[in-house]
């Protein structure tokens, strides 16, 4: 089993990992929204446990918005808040269970293999010519499976979750580079690349510049 660990009590999150390791759950951790945003995006995990107050934003917001945007991953919520309406809000936004603090690591685990269990299976997305298979990490054009670089993958990732939507350039950088931004021309010459390998052999365009925004990936032009 793989999860993801978001948590940014340094403490908390050591203990939850040593304990999920020491029986063979593997564990992946981010200490903030814009870490885990990365990780969620790029990787499939078999589960995330999300701690609701993190300093770089709420986890209610941030479960509702994966959720609209296809991530399958169940939730798990850790809180101190204990309240009714505190839960109801957050299956409310989709989360899948509810752990309140403090909480022994034995019915953590419990509960990770319950949600774990009644994960859907990993669904394919179509657009058009694309098909993305977000477990595998692969997108294919017509048959033909695209050789697209990690960056590649989680940016087209990000954009097909969101498509027809245009995705503005600073959060395109956020999600691929949450700690330190990188100069002005990574991200272009990344989406340079990207063009060439999804549109440039195909007869129709899909990734889409919207300019002073960002971008989109639509099977017609942005407007």
């Amino acid at each position: 089993m793989l999860v993801l660990l978001v948590e940014d009590n340094l403490l908390l999150a050591k203990n939850i990992i040593q304990y999920l390791e020491l029986i063979d759950i593997e564990c992946d951790y981010a200490g903030s929204l814009a870490q885990a945003e990365v990780q969620v995006y790029s990787r499939s995990f078999d589960a995330i446990i999300l701690d609701l107050n993190l300093p770089d934003g709420d986890g209610l917001e941030a479960c509702k918005k994966w959720k609209e945007q296809r991530v399958v991953s169940p939730v798990i919520m850790l809180t101190a808040r204990s309240g009714l309406q505190d839960k109801l809000s957050g299956f409310e936004v989709g989360a899948d269970d509810y752990l309140i603090k403090p909480f022994a690591m034995p019915e953590l685990v419990a509960r990770l293999r319950v949600v774990a269990e009644r994960r859907p299976a990993p669904k394919v997305l179509r657009l058009g010519e694309l098909e993305f298979d977000f477990a595998g990490h692969t997108v294919h054009r017509l048959g033909k499976e695209l050789p697209l670089s990690r960056t590649g993958w989680q940016i087209l990732a990000l954009l097909a979750r969101r498509s027809p939507e245009t995705v503005e350039r600073e959060e395109i950088e956020r999600t691929l580079w949450p700690d330190s931004l990188p100069d002005s021309d990574s991200l272009r010459s990344h989406v340079h690349l990207l063009r060439k390998i999804v549109d440039k052999p195909f007869e129709h365009q899909y990734l889409h510049t919207v300019r002073g925004v960002g971008l989109c990936l639509k099977v017609e032009a942005c407007q």
